[in-house]
């Protein structure tokens, strides 16, 4: 072989050689392509129990999980910010690799510039003992969004560098004065039973079951307690903000458990997660004022506090009782009686939502529009005064003797009696509960929902039927002939005659469907209290309806006739109102004129052509 072939053969080498340590270098292989692809380590945020966090500087911050809480341990130790920590683990978790670099490839000045020699963070997360995921982050590189990351102990216990993208440096560089929750307490309101406030002038103490359960007003009285200003109470209590903190001294326990004259002792407790929190907090000078002090014995520094209504702490306890009437769910109704010294008693009677009345030996449909007015009245009623806590004497408020009573039974619960009374004078009324010493002043015009007379109870479906049942329906108008109209329900086809005349040709069949339709789901407008005026005006009825019926689909059988007589409520006039009265039917009702004139209408026939 000549030495210049030999020579060609060497610089080849050479140059392949070269090419080859450059792919090396400047390509990544299939391994890092495959990382690359794969990303990093991923790990699942809700075992995460410690973040360790570690500056430039080497600072140190460090988050511990409590529970259901974050703790900061260093650099101070006091309750974290959940919403940083839980974008902290967020940022950390969406780590994208782009590329994997070696140290190699650069020379001192652009290694130094990577920031990667003093990382600004070094992040360790922990999974109660177990490491889960280590990470430091360099300087930002040159690609937007970027920055060059270190994951030690990689690759075969050394440190692997990558060009990524990552959120997590952006909420690192936060304060570590600002990791601190800036809530006084953080809490959600529904895991709350228990509030007591303590002052110096004595104690206030709200309690319930759980958060489907009414607040109970237990000192300094006992007594129902008031949804809604309870609600605005726990309001300003979970809204109180930290604007500072510093250490204080650790207080003696007598002081601890002193509540000074300007300040307020605030303990909630949580039954179902079986803890209590205690915050002092001291009286702002005036309602202008939002600022203020508090200490906590959950938390070791003294925090300057800001919120709105502070002052609403210092509350007096008649604030904080139930202002309305009762608190009633009429969904899980099962009866209702009212009973007064004017009208016998009133059974009412839920069955899956349907209202019924006891009258007459049988429980009839109720008016169940009436039950509903009835229950909100006495559910949105604001009382007008707690005119005594003790029932010591109840003559003066005539609750001695009631005039009238409510009682409502809710499933699997014990009646609840209320009781209505008034002064001698019968001026001022009042109530109260027949199991509770409270006296309530309340106005008299809560009364007409509460109708003693159970005619007014009584639903206003006068009359039901199927109009396949119809046989016929007669029509007169005073002492003038009948129309009288023939159904086949098997055809459902009409016949008509009219003082014996065959008038069947002339008759509107929609408008003849319409009447029976109208008939078959008759609704009064209410009933009368007073029958005398009504039984005298129906002796000469000006209008009388005469329906048969038989049995549904058939032309044969039994049949039944029921008769409905309508007269004015003044003698020979066009009045707005009509008594009414099924015939046999005791009760007498009401039929506006609109109204009856919507059931019968125009008549049934067609209307006559002009000659």
């Amino acid at each position: 072989m000549s030495a210049r072939t030999t020579l060609l053969l060497f610089l080849l080498v050479a140059a392949m050689g070269a090419i080859i340590l450059g792919i090396e270098r400047y390509f990544p292989s299939a391994q890092e392509l495959r990382e690359i692809r794969r990303g990093p380590t991923r790990f699942e945020k809700e075992k995460i129990t410690r973040i360790e966090v570690l500056t430039a500087e080497n600072l140190p911050l460090t988050l511990v999980r409590d529970g259901n809480a974050w703790r900061i341990e260093a650099p101070y130790e006091d309750l974290a910010d959940p919403q940083k920590v839980a974008a902290l683990i967020l940022t950390l978790h969406g780590v994208d690799w782009i590329e994997r670099i070696h140290r190699e490839e650069f020379d001192g000045d652009e290694w130094q510039k990577t920031g990667l020699d003093k990382p600004r963070f070094k992040v360790r997360l922990l999974a109660g003992d177990a490491l889960a995921y280590e990470c430091w982050f360099g300087a930002p590189a040159a690609v937007e969004n970027s920055l060059y990351i270190g994951i030690p102990n990689a690759d075969h216990g050394a440190t692997a560098w990558y060009l990524a993208k990552s959120d997590a440096p952006a909420v690192l560089q936060i304060p570590a004065a600002s990791w601190r929750d800036p809530k006084l307490l953080r809490l959600p309101a529904e895991v709350i039973t228990s509030i007591t406030l303590s002052q110096a002038s004595g104690q206030v103490v709200l309690s319930r079951e759980n958060e489907h359960a009414p607040w109970q007003l237990e000192k300094p009285l006992k007594t129902r307690g008031s949804k809604e200003r309870i609600t605005e109470l726990l309001s300003t209590i979970l809204n109180i903000e930290i604007t500072e903190a510093k250490d204080v001294a650790a207080a003696s326990k007598e002081e601890a458990q002193t509540a000074h004259a300007d300040e307020i002792k605030v303990t909630i407790e949580s039954k179902t997660r079986g803890k209590s929190y205690e915050f002092s907090v001291k009286k702002p000078a005036d309602e202008k004022q939002a600022v203020t002090t508090a200490t906590t014995t959950y938390r070791k520094p003294a925090f300057t506090v800001v919120a709105k209504n502070l002052l609403s702490l210092w509350v007096s306890p008649n604030a904080l009782r139930d202002h309305l009437l009762a608190q009633i769910d009429g969904e899980r109704l099962e009866f209702i009686t009212i009973t007064s010294k004017t009208h016998p008693e009133i059974s009412l009677r839920n069955e899956g939502g349907s209202w019924y009345l006891q009258r007459h030996g049988k429980w009839d449909p109720a008016n169940g529009e009436r039950v509903s007015r009835c229950l909100n009245a006495l559910n949105t009623y604001e009382i007008l005064q707690f005119a005594a806590d003790s029932a010591a004497d109840l003559a003066p408020f005539g609750l001695d003797d009631p005039f009238q009573t409510v009682t409502w039974t809710a499933q699997r619960e014990k009646p609840v009696k209320l009781m209505f009374g008034h002064n001698p004078e019968s001026t001022q009324f009042f109530a109260k509960y027949d199991s509770e010493p409270f006296i309530y002043r309340i106005d008299a015009s809560l009364l007409p929902s509460l109708p003693t007379d159970g005619i007014k109870w009584k639903g206003l479906g006068a009359l039901r039927f199927t109009t396949f049942a119809l046989r016929r329906i007669s029509m007169a108008l005073g002492a003038n002939a009948p129309v009288i109209l023939d159904y086949n329900p098997v055809t459902a086809q009409w016949k008509a005659t009219r003082g014996g005349r065959d008038v069947t040709d002339e008759i509107d069949r929609v408008k003849a469907d319409q009447l029976a339709g109208n008939l078959a789901r008759f609704t009064v407008q209410d009933w009368a209290a007073d029958r005398s005026d009504a039984l005298q005006a129906l002796k000469t009825p000006f209008l009388t309806i005469q329906i048969v019926l038989g049995e549904p689909g058939r032309l044969d059988g039994p049949v039944r006739e029921i008769e409905i007589l309508f007269s004015p409520t003044q003698p020979n006039a066009e009045t707005a109102f009509y008594f009414g009265q099924i015939k046999d039917d005791p009760d007498i009702f009401y039929m506006t004129r609109n109204a009856l004139l919507q059931i019968v209408g125009d008549g049934v026939f067609k209307p006559k052509s002009a000659k």
